[in-house]
């Protein structure tokens, strides 16, 4: 059967298109998300367990276009009423007066007949939520990265319903809050497939078609022009390197599309276009001799195309069958986002010469523009949602709600095409001519402009979510990567947020901070790893040894609590973007830290929990499954690895530039033999044990390093417990605070049962087959070596397969005996 433009289908869709998501949760606010078709009021009601109304709010949808309007409603409790608290589960439910006067109620603005099919847990009858705890013992955080709806494997996205479905009326057990952290949409990879019904859905549900820039001459095209295959030409030419630009989406309604389709299965039409539509779409287009058109279609498609588009109508199936799991999770957690590179494109802001393209031409700026607008729309605005509200009196607007008063109302090209300059200015987007007059040819924002870092605070624990995409700088110039957060970011971003106190500190960095040595050997041998291969990525991850993730780390253990006189304890950092899951522990000591004018001693453990892909499963993460920490794809970089582990490195806090005496130890059979030599540093640290083509360094006992790293990649361990899905029991009513520490415990020791790796041969040290990863905590209120952190990810062998467990155990005492301090090696 042939598929159906959404102009014939949108009469009969429901009225909500997208949502409820659940967003931003706090003690005085809550914020759900929709997209709809048609606008109207929409009030957001909170009940607690006794369905007395506890919080209630209501918003108008902003009309992004004739028949595509966004709200986020932040429903608040009454003045002097008390604050939202644990321990309880709430519920909400939504409101609808539409524009045209009807009125309708959740389940039927979704086209359901019975809410809990669709959005609700057993026993409730509402979406639900609850808040996280104080205490880290049962807090329970969920996380992952990297989505593609045309990715291979199962999408493991869905596993979060289950989780939740676990344990809907346990406050206790249930999951508190979900972290997805990069790539929730890939808008340079899209489908030839799925980019037909984008394209065709954006125009109906926005009501026009948004004019292109196509070169520097100022040239414009109706986007539905553009279509698959027909991208990649005016794409290359503004400097786009993503490899897969034959999907590259390009008009606001698009990318607005996208996110309702990876959240809901609403857009969806019966049938996707099959290879035979785009061909017969790009002739219409092009026009001219049929037989002409097919000798050059046939050259331009990559061949055998038609085959592959019939392999991934049936991934897209495979998608669309979890959709509905996906939308009810959404609906029932709190979900904090913030982008990585696909939610643009592929290499955003990776290099000076990729800024420089993108930024250089009009094609560029408008990609640019219409991508950060839909995530601001689409992500951002449950993040902050108080950016996006009215101003008090006499405050100046928010940058968010000039974003929505600008957008509002937007009825044709024209119209787009006037605001573009204030949309890209509200969003940070700045072209190469004001780029290239900024220090350090740095990405920036001013004061009137959108900033997407923020923080998330809970009793027990701060999350702190980054943006070193938007905040880059480049003072080498065009030569390899820039500095993934200036130094006076990550002041801003991570020293200036709220105090911690005691409460553990969870970073969200979205690039590795390191990455595993393959990526780490690439990028210090970029040349050589680009000869056989193109890693688009080969920039993206903080590089240990440098001077940059020194910076970090001073910054990062400025959140520690000071225990006689010395920062001491442990932080956790989540990152997504490699597309395979693992963990790193990193122990750091210092007298004094890199750029320290005093001495600051430093006694810190920085666990690195890498939750990556939902989906975007390949046969390189595959070998990393296979093959563990030190896969590589060709015998000639397996060479270049460095096999040590733990390592270690040492550094001193010194200017850049400035000269060490240093010794090279193994050029000896016996290993005694050290020549003395002195280097430049072009960082202040230094490898204590093989690195590369380096034999190790002894240190010269005069000039003592300021600090030191022990970097250790995690192994979980190898238990034949099953999985076990047994539901978790609601707490009796009534029962004592006594009693619910003993349910409490009694949860703790079953869900280790959910923790453990379900045992089927080897160990595998690295998870590369799509995950869905948790976060949870052994912690002890005094006795530190009884703290412990748990990264769980669960994944599958194969899409028809039974969920695995495997446990990445984290110590977070820095005082752990099998984690011993490096301490390097003295010249004889």
């Amino acid at each position: 059967m042939a598929w159906q433009s959404l102009a014939n289908r949108l009469s009969t869709l429901p009225r909500v298109l997208a949502g409820p998501v659940l967003r931003r949760v706090a003690p005085r606010s809550v914020s759900v998300w929709l997209a709809m078709r048609a606008g109207g009021d929409v009030t957001l009601t909170v009940f607690d367990a006794l369905d007395a109304t506890v919080a209630s709010g209501h918003r108008h949808t902003v009309a992004v276009g004739t028949q595509l309007h966004i709200v986020c409603v932040t429903a608040v409790p009454d003045a002097g009423a008390p604050d939202l608290v644990e321990g309880v589960i709430y519920r909400y439910k939504l409101a609808f007066a539409f524009d045209d006067q009807q009125a309708m109620d959740l389940p039927t603005a979704t086209g359901t007949t019975t809410l809990p099919a669709a959005f609700a847990y057993v026993p409730f009858g509402l979406p639900s939520f609850c808040l996280p705890p104080a205490s880290l013992e049962d807090l329970r955080l969920l996380c992952g990265s990297c989505r593609i709806p045309h990715g291979n494997g199962r999408d493991a996205f869905s596993v979060g319903d289950k989780l939740l479905a676990q344990a809907a009326s346990n406050p206790i057990a249930r999951p508190h809050q979900l972290l997805l952290t990069g790539d929730q949409i890939y808008a340079d990879d899209v489908s030839a497939s799925q980019l037909m019904v984008l394209s065709d859905a954006a125009h109906v549900l926005l009501g026009w078609k948004e004019q292109i820039p196509y070169d520097v001459a100022g040239s414009k095209a109706d986007v539905d022009k553009l279509l698959p295959f027909l991208r990649r030409d005016p794409l290359e030419a503004a400097g786009f390197t993503s490899e897969d630009l034959d999907g590259q989406l390009l008009s606001l309604g698009e990318y607005l599309c996208m996110y309702i389709m990876v959240w809901s299965d609403v857009l969806w039409p019966a049938d996707m276009p099959i290879f035979s539509d785009v061909a017969d779409a790009t002739r219409v287009v092009l026009g001219g001799d049929a037989i002409a058109f097919s000798h050059w279609f046939g050259k331009r498609v990559k061949k055998g195309h038609h085959f592959g588009m019939d392999r991934e109508a049936k991934k897209l199936a495979l998608f669309r069958q979890d959709l509905t799991d996906v939308r009810r999770m959404l609906a029932n957690i709190p979900c904090y986002m913030i982008f990585d590179d696909h939610e643009v494109t592929d290499d955003w802001n990776m290099t000076r010469d990729t800024c420089k393209s993108l930024y250089g031409h009009p094609l560029g700026l408008r990609v640019a523009q219409n991508a950060l607008v839909a995530y601001s729309l689409c992500q951002h605005w449950g993040n902050v949602p108080e950016v996006f509200e009215d101003p008090a009196a006499g405050g100046a607007k928010p940058p968010g709600k000039a974003l929505l008063d600008l957008l509002d109302g937007t009825t044709d090209a024209g119209d787009y095409e006037a605001k573009s300059p204030a949309l890209r200015k509200l969003v940070a987007v700045h072209d190469e001519t004001l780029l290239a007059t900024r220090p350090a040819n740095a990405t920036f924002h001013e004061a009137d402009e959108l900033v997407y870092n923020y923080t998330v605070e809970g009793p027990g624990h701060q999350i702190i979510f980054t943006d070193s995409r938007s905040w880059r700088s480049f003072p080498t110039g065009r030569v390899g990567g820039g500095v993934l957060m200036p130094a006076d970011q990550l002041v801003q971003q991570i020293v200036n947020t709220p105090p911690a106190g005691e409460r553990i500190v969870i970073v969200v960095m979205t690039t590795n901070a390191p990455a595993v040595e393959p990526i780490r050997s690439a990028a210090r041998h970029d040349g050589v790893a680009n000869f056989f291969e193109h890693f688009p990525d080969v920039y993206e991850a903080w590089e240990l040894p440098s001077i940059h993730f020194d910076r970090l780390m001073a910054s990062l253990t400025e959140k520690l609590p000071k225990v006689d006189g010395t920062r001491t304890g442990a932080l956790a950092m989540i990152s997504g973007d490699v597309h395979f899951s693992f963990a790193t522990r990193l122990l750091y000591k210092a007298a004094t830290r890199l750029g320290d004018v005093q001495p600051q001693p430093v006694k810190a453990v920085i666990a690195q929990l890498v939750a990556s892909s939902f989906r975007k499963e390949t046969d390189s993460t595959l070998g990393f499954h296979r093959d563990g920490y030190a896969y590589t794809p060709n015998p000639i970089a397996w060479l270049m690895i460095p096999k040590t582990t733990p390592q270690g490195y040492v550094g001193w806090n010194v200017a850049q530039g400035s000269e060490k005496v240093v010794g090279q130890r193994g050029l000896h059979p016996a290993g005694t033999f050290v020549p003395l030599f002195t280097i430049e540093l072009d960082q202040p640290t230094l490898p204590t044990e093989p690195d590369g083509f380096f034999l190790g360094n002894a240190i010269d006992p005069q000039t003592p390093p300021d600090y030191s790293y022990r970097l250790d990649y995690l192994t979980p361990p190898e238990v034949s417990v099953p999985v076990d899905t047994t539901p978790i029991p609601t707490p009796t009513a009534g029962s004592t605070p006594d009693q619910r520490k003993m349910a409490a415990e009694a949860l703790r020791l079953a869900a280790t049962k959910y923790r453990m790796y379900n045992a089927g041969g080897a160990v595998n040290k690295v998870i590369g087959t799509n995950n869905f990863c948790e976060i949870t905590f052994d912690w002890h209120p005094t006795n530190v070596s009884l703290r412990r952190l748990h990264h769980t990810v669960r994944w599958r062998k194969d899409k028809d397969s039974e969920l695995q467990l495997s446990d990445y155990v984290v110590s977070l005492d820095p005082d752990d005996s099998a984690f011993a301090e490096f301490v390097p090696r003295a010249m004889p």
